[in-house]
């Protein structure tokens, strides 16, 4: 006995649910809100009464049945025809529905402040059920005039379940569904606990109870829970269940119970509150309580960012409540006090903190500021040192002296202790103290350094003249020699000769060998030996001390004759190198000798193209560098010569094949000196040729940049055709800037062309001559000559099509109707109307003709030679007259 709500998911218009709720024999009325269809079932005809309202949102709609109501009410498990689905509401506009009855199945769920909503479990099979309303719904009054004809009122209504719809799982047939009995499952109502408190129990209330001897079997489960949930559920399989070690949050349970041929549902929150919160008050810290500096610093910090609070402290308030006298007193409102300026004296500061309650509470830190303290300075004269006559001099250095602040004077002094000792002293009142004429014995001496403050200090120093102790030199002649005959010259090394005081004489004498020898420095640590001859020799060295002590050693040098092999050659075989890359290295180093190989020389063979650059001067080294090499082959003879004059010769070659995309390369020729483009502009001119020949800009390849002239440069490229292996013509790509660069587009680069052609001559000149590479143009074979009207009205390529001839073209006086041509071989007629260029050719060897065409009375021709044309017509028409 409890109203009942069922959402039809597919009813999609009010007819559609107009007709779910007829489908049903327990459905009173339907309700169409958002497009959303709901059928009710009302216990209580007074539940179902109508209110009128002045916003539509939703409509209702009343069925009419007979006052005989059905014996079964809408059971649990009776499913609408092809029409029910399991939705929830949990998502849909909280508004309250104005439905009560006596009894109710499920009650009201609270939203807790959190948002935390109970959510059952999504079921595609389940059945959509709200909970039971709010009892103190006024009855509302039905308004006559929105019943329709058919007897169904439509009612408007904001009303939607606020709270989510509980779902449950209908049997598999109708069948089974009647056999059912539904039971009525109440958790009671929502509860709501407090910590401390952790801890409640729920109890199922279930109506009609059990039959006599027989018991409901309790299933709770756990829909809806904080995310930090970590209770306990004990007894969930009883009426009961106890719950523990709750968390602040919201829980929502769903209590199945289940008998012999009956099913029932209930729910019901758990709400978990914070405990009261007892405000405790902040606790100021300051950090450091006490602290000390010293001038010369003058600012500090105070740290009270750990002053600590329950939940926050808002505000921090530093005074000075105790210091020097100043111009104005420190004072803050933040957590770090910074103190700036500060002067010799004591400090006292308060630390005010105040929490989000209003609690405050105060710490004090004390600071003191002392002036600058001034240490007395550290004298020190250096550590204690010995010197052996004849060494009698030496230079004593107190630089090592310190002060806190600065010294400002030395004075050094011979110590009392060596009062009547011989000495002289230079740099008394400097930190270098320079001693000479001292005798055998302990020397003390003392310096005195005073600082900015007139404070002293005093260290003292000891020097040890020790008597003379000479040793006998070491004469150190060096190892044996063994040289290679013939040998120019060699050295005689006493340089390593050692003596405690210095050696002060060398003498170097040949005391044996098979031929005299000529020696130069003799007298030195180091003499030059000339005039060896295959043998033995023998050389002394004797050195002296300044006491005439002396020592002597020998030296053994050996002269061998030795059979020579002439040196061996590799150049370094066979290269091919592929245009563009012109340079090339040819490594002669493999080349070998028994005794060393002393020089190389690269020749070029006379029969190697011209061009091409050593580079570096390595034509006389190991290794030759060539670099701007041209099509061809090339021969390079190295000769290789050892000490004794015998040579040998090898070959290199290397073959400069073509660029393979020489049929592509185009010459763009600007007006720029080649220093003044930059790599910027390059990129930016290589984008503007992309766009005027519509291709991408990595199509577009530059190979290489140079000077054509002081004020031109040449950039050489070409244009893929969208792979690398594929390169677009480069009569095409130039005939097509021509085109472009015409179409008023001459401004569009960079830079002013000057010319764009092929970079290599490809004409053919009709197998009749050779394409000169300078002018691109056709030099023809005798007796041929450039077919004018093929070369500048049809593809305007040069050529030698024509065979040669000596004459000139006249006019009939009679009439514009036709030209004729007269030649050696005849007269030839040309068509009436035709065009023809004016230009000087030679003819065989007779020297330059004039050949004059004429476009009745006039001249047609190209725009640049239109004016030429003009006047050289009227000149050879006035000869020939």
């Amino acid at each position: 006995e409890t109203t009942k709500i069922m959402r039809v998911p597919h009813a999609m218009s009010v007819s559609d649910c107009i007709a779910a709720c007829c489908d049903l024999s327990g459905c009173d009325l339907s309700w169409m809100f958002e497009r959303r269809c709901y059928i009710v079932n009302c216990q209580h005809k007074e539940n179902c009464e109508p209110k009128k309202i002045e916003t539509v949102k939703s409509y209702l709609t009343f069925v009419l049945r007979p006052s005989q109501r059905p014996a079964s009410l809408l059971g649990f498990g009776q499913v609408i025809p092809s029409m029910v689905h399991s939705v929830g509401l949990q998502n849909e506009p909280s508004e309250e529905v104005s439905i009560g009855s006596p009894y109710m199945l499920f009650k009201n769920q609270h939203t807790s402040k959190s948002g935390n909503a109970a959510t059952p479990s999504p079921s595609s099979d389940k059945l959509d059920f709200s909970q039971g309303v709010s009892e103190k719904t006024q009855t509302p009054t039905v308004a006559p005039e929105n019943v329709t004809e058919s007897g169904v009122m439509l009612l408007p209504t904001n009303a939607v379940p606020s709270e989510p719809m509980q779902q449950f799982t209908p049997p598999a047939t109708a069948a089974e569904a009647d056999t059912v009995k539904e039971l009525i499952v109440s958790a009671g109502d929502n509860i709501q606990v407090m910590l401390p408190k952790n801890e409640v129990e729920l109890n199922a209330f279930v109506v009609p109870p059990p039959p006599t001897e027989t018991a409901y079997t309790y299933e709770w489960s756990l829909i809806s829970h904080p995310d930090d949930y970590g209770g306990e559920m004990e007894r969930r399989h009883s009426q009961t269940l106890k719950l523990s070690h709750l968390s602040v949050g919201l829980y929502a349970f769903k209590v199945m119970v289940s008998g012999e041929n009956a099913f029932g549902e209930g729910f019901v929150n758990v709400t978990v509150k914070p405990a009261i919160r007892v405000n405790q008050p902040p606790v100021a810290v300051a950090s450091p309580k006490v602290q000390e500096v010293s001038l010369p610093t003058t600012s500090t910090f105070i740290d009270g960012s750990q002053s600590m609070d329950d939940v926050k402290i808002v505000s921090y308030h530093w005074e000075e409540i105790k210091g020097p006298l100043r111009e104005q007193k420190a004072s803050a409102d933040t957590p770090v006090l910074h103190l700036a300026n500060l002067v010799p004296g004591n400090y006292t500061f308060r630390l005010t903190v105040i929490d989000s309650d209003g609690a405050a509470n105060s710490t004090i830190a004390s600071l003191t500021v002392n002036k600058p303290v001034d240490y007395p300075p550290i004298a020190n004269a250096g550590p204690n040192q010995a010197v052996t006559l004849p060494q009698n001099f030496i230079t004593l250095n107190g630089n090592q002296s310190s002060d806190d602040h600065e010294i400002v004077s030395y004075e050094w002094s011979l110590s009392p202790k060596s009062k009547g000792k011989v000495v002289a002293m230079q740099g008394v009142r400097t930190p270098y103290l320079q001693l000479s004429a001292m005798q055998e014995g302990d020397y003390t001496f003392q310096l005195t350094v005073t600082d900015s403050a007139r404070q002293r200090s005093t260290a003292e120093v000891t020097l040890i003249v020790q008597p003379e102790n000479n040793s006998p030199p070491v004469a150190v002649a060096g190892p044996d020699k063994e040289l290679t005959f013939p040998v120019e010259s060699t050295t005689l090394d006493g340089s390593k000769s050692q003596d405690d005081q210095g050696i002060v004489f060398y003498h170097w004498e040949n005391i044996s060998g098979p031929s005299s020898v000529q020696m130069e420095n003799g007298d030195k640590a180091i003499a030059t030996v000339t005039g060896l001859q295959v043998g033995t020799y023998r050389f002394r060295l004797t050195v002296k001390d300044q006491q005439g002590l002396s020592s002597a050693s020998v030296l053994s040098i050996t002269v061998k004759e030795e059979n020579n092999s002439p040196p061996r050659a590799h150049a370094g075989g066979k290269h091919v190198l592929v245009l563009p890359n012109n340079s090339i290295t040819l490594d002669g180093s493999r080349s070998a000798d028994d005794q060393g190989i002393v020089s190389y020389l690269w020749i070029r063979d006379g029969q190697s193209p011209a061009a091409g650059d050593v580079i570096h001067g390595s034509d006389h080294e190991a290794v030759l560098q060539l670099t701007n090499l041209v099509e061809g082959t090339y021969t390079f003879h190295l000769k290789v010569t050892d000490a004794k004059g015998d040579s040998d010769i090898d070959s290199a070659t290397v073959e400069v094949r073509p660029d393979p995309k020489r049929s592509g390369l185009v010459e763009l020729i600007l007006q720029v000196g080649v220093g003044q483009l930059s790599e910027q502009q390059k990129d930016t001119l290589v984008r503007q040729l992309a766009v005027l020949l519509n291709v991408l800009d990595t199509d577009i390849k530059v190979q290489k940049i140079q000077a054509y002239s002081d004020i031109s440069t040449a950039v050489v490229f070409y244009v893929q055709n969208g792979h690398p292996s594929k390169v677009i013509k480069a009569s095409d790509v130039s005939r097509t800037l021509h085109v472009q660069l015409l179409k008023e587009k001459a401004d569009f680069l960079l830079f002013k062309v000057l010319r764009v052609d092929t970079a290599a001559c490809l004409l053919k000149c009709s197998g009749h001559g050779h394409c000169d590479p300078i002018t691109k143009r056709c030099i023809c074979y005798q007796l041929w000559m450039e077919n004018l009207i093929h070369s500048y009205l049809n593809d305007g390529e040069s050529n030698c099509g024509e065979f040669g001839y000596c004459g000139m073209c006249f006019k009939s006086h009679s009439s514009c109707e036709t030209d004729y041509l007269l030649s050696e071989w005849g007269v030839l007629r040309k068509k009436k109307h035709e065009n023809f260029v004016m230009e000087e050719r030679s003819c065989n060897s007779f020297g330059p003709v004039a050949m004059v065409v004429e476009y009745c009375g006039h001249c047609k021709a190209f725009e640049e030679y239109s004016a030429d044309c003009c006047k050289a017509a009227k000149r050879a028409t006035s000869l020939i007259l």
